[in-house]
């Protein structure tokens, strides 16, 4: 992945590397995911996303992670999810 990318060739190319069809990618999204490693109960272990977006097909996730740090005492992460899940609100 380069800073070039946009989000909708990332999700395509994971698709691919864990062996799904890599044309299915209409089907998935790209989120930004903000969190706290233990979650919102501080408990030790884990890490518990608290702030989902999901990332427009044409953005580019590399340059908005560079752009964009999440305060002190949280991280972020991205992930791909069915976009079916996230209309239901999932």
């Amino acid at each position: 992945a380069t800073p070039r990318c946009s989000a909708r060739q990332l999700v395509r190319e994971a698709l691919e590397r864990y062996g799904l069809n890599p044309d299915d990618f209409g089907q998935f999204a790209l989120c930004d995911v903000v969190g706290r490693p233990g979650g919102a109960g501080g408990g030790s272990g884990g890490w518990q996303g608290e702030h989902l977006r999901e990332v427009g097909d044409w953005e580019r996730p590399l340059l908005l992670q560079e752009l964009w740090k999440p305060k002190a005492g949280w991280s972020r992460r991205f992930e791909i999810r069915r976009r079916q899940e996230l209309e239901r609100g999932g």
